[in-house]
């Protein structure tokens, strides 16, 4: 698996995971609550129901992930994840990172600032498995310790060093982040790494036909270990953008992707009474500390009696971002406490909307009508647009965190 997941693997969670002021332990609470599909909704797997996801993450906070990386990440309107030595990182201005000197906390904080994550890649990069639980622990906590001060944030995921872990290691690992990398695809030119841009797109293509997570681990970008070319780099992130504007990869950082899945994984999705014809209530409860687990699920709903128009999702006398298909629901909501409501009218019209490359339902030729929020509109070719997609800015500016 690509991951660690805290819980309900350990006994003990995190300070912000045990802040949720349970009776009983958070990690038992979730032994026993299920993912739940209440009126027949779902989370989807992956956010908008993408087909495949893909994390790009960068070790050992090296110059050339500041002077390519991070920059032709922000190009193409993509983010990644960057774990940081954090012994290695020193104080000194931004804006001149230079390959063979040490990168600076005033640089990673650009790169914060940008979007990316910042991760703990530990204090001095030892092998955690040859070391007491003590010095194990300093390395972690120490660590995460260090990008808070400097940096102002708290990093909730780890990259282990060497890839190297045994059980000790996960469960100290999980006092202080909510997952960790645990396997990955690699780039660069050591031996079974991918060194050419075909190669590189055979892992995004991967993710996608076999419908899973992939992780990228990626070190310099002209340095002495296993490199990776910037050139052919770029090019591979033009061609994951690509994937990405066609809603069929979600790239999100690792520590974006660890929430959602955590959350998909907590929620418990409650069906309520509803008398209204052609409505469904439902309220999607989670125990997770919200302020730490605050990624928006995809709630999926197939409406019943179709064809169907003016679609609405409402929660607490608002509206809810959502898209619609013709016959899918697709709801990016928080879970909480107050109920979310989807009502539509049964059409008889024999109109059913579409989203761009979704395909026909109704044998009519393509290009005629959406659904937008439940609003008719003619459709355009490009890419979709409202609330949950945006206003149809330049493709290099829509993007999916």
């Amino acid at each position: 698996m690509p991951f660690r997941f805290p819980l309900p693997r350990f006994p003990i969670a995190p300070d912000f995971l045990r802040a949720s002021a349970l009776i009983m332990p958070l990690a038992l609470a979730l032994m026993v609550i299920a993912p739940a599909s209440g009126a027949d909704v779902t989370v989807a797997k992956f956010r908008l129901n993408v087909p495949g996801a893909f994390c790009f993450t960068f070790d050992d906070a090296l110059p050339t992930q500041l002077i390519y990386a991070a920059p032709y990440l922000d190009q193409v309107g993509l983010k990644g994840s960057f774990y940081l030595i954090t012994n290695n990182v020193v104080d000194g201005a931004a804006g001149s990172p230079a390959i063979g000197k040490a990168t600076t906390w005033a640089d990673w904080k650009v790169v914060a600032d940008s979007g990316h994550e910042i991760g703990s890649h530990t204090l001095t990069h030892r092998d955690l498995t040859t070391l007491t639980a003590d010095v194990v622990a300093k390395e972690l906590t120490e660590s995460g310790a260090k990008i808070k001060e400097k940096l102002g944030i708290t990093p909730v995921t780890l990259a282990y060093p060497y890839n190297a872990r045994n059980a000790a290691v996960t469960k100290a690992m999980l006092q202080t982040y909510i997952a960790a990398r645990e396997s990955q695809v690699g780039y660069g030119s050591e031996p079974g790494m991918a060194n050419t841009v075909a190669a590189m797109n055979k892992f995004l293509d991967d993710a996608i036909a076999g419908k899973k997570v992939q992780i990228g681990m990626i070190h310099g970008l002209t340095e002495p270990y296993s490199p990776t070319d910037p050139a052919m780099f770029l090019e591979h992130l033009k061609y994951c953008r690509k994937l990405v504007d066609d809603k069929r990869l979600w790239v999100p950082t690792f520590g974006t992707y660890s929430r959602y899945r955590i959350e998909k994984d907590s929620v418990r999705i409650v069906n309520l009474p509803s008398t209204l014809p052609h409505t469904i209530e439902f309220r999607a409860e989670s125990p997770l500390d919200s302020a730490v687990f605050n990624v928006p699920l995809t709630f999926l709903y197939k409406i019943p009696d179709l064809p169907a128009d003016s679609v609405k999702v409402m929660r607490a006398n608002a509206p809810v971002p959502f898209q619609f298909n013709g016959e899918l629901v697709l709801i990016e909501a928080l879970p909480g406490p107050a109920a979310i409501t989807i009502s539509w009218n049964a059409s008889s019209d024999g109109i059913r909307a579409i989203l761009p490359g979704t395909g026909r339902k109704d044998g009519k030729a393509p290009g005629d009508l959406r659904l937008i929020n439940g609003q008719r509109e003619p459709m355009k070719k490009g890419l979709p647009t409202g609330p949950l997609f945006g206003t149809q800015p330049a493709q290099s500016q829509i993007r999916i965190p």
